[in-house]
């Protein structure tokens, strides 16, 4: 795991083992090694990822690919360099890598509603049941989803921010 090294502490609670964001630090170490990876930062272009797998692993990419503290020039107003890196990212994972599962949670969604909605009604299933508990860290009105983004996208969130649109701020 390579998430904020804040969450480090409890993600070990989980049995997750992490790693500093920086795959220089721990692919060395840890390439052939790993059954599963699951990556949604795309640092570079999922490479350290599937380095990381072992001969049976599995890499499961997920898209779109937000690099919120990556800094892309824009191409001289030309490319969108971001998306040109995500989109060759994508196809990457899609055609070239073996191993690989690309999943994009938007494509997917206005692909298949039904099956979308069908995944969320059992969601709402176990989750009545209490079979899955979320962690909850805020509720927030509309107007407070701006700063409520900013705190996700810095990782010190603990746990899920819910918008709840008619509360009052």
């Amino acid at each position: 795991c390579t998430a904020d090294e804040s969450k480090h502490t409890y993600l070990a609670t989980l049995g997750a083992k992490c790693f500093p964001m920086e795959p220089e630090a721990w692919l060395p170490s840890a390439s052939g090694t790993f059954d599963v990876v699951i990556d949604n930062t795309c640092l570079d272009s999922y490479s350290s990822s599937w380095f990381a797998l072992n001969k049976k692993g599995t890499l499961v990419c997920i898209a779109p690919v937000y690099h919120f503290e990556r800094h892309f020039d824009n191409g001289c107003g030309i490319l969108d360099l971001k998306e040109l890196h995500n989109r060759w990212a994508a196809l990457k994972a899609k055609y070239v890598m073996t191993q690989t599962a690309f999943v994009n949670v938007v494509n997917e969604y206005e692909e298949d509603p039904d099956q979308y909605k069908q995944d969320l009604r059992y969601l709402m299933l176990i989750l009545e049941r209490g079979v899955i508990t979320p962690k909850i860290a805020e509720k927030v009105c509309l107007e407070d989803v701006p700063d409520a983004q900013r705190l996700l996208y810095s990782g010190k969130s603990n746990g899920t921010i819910v918008c709840v649109p008619w509360i009052d701020n």
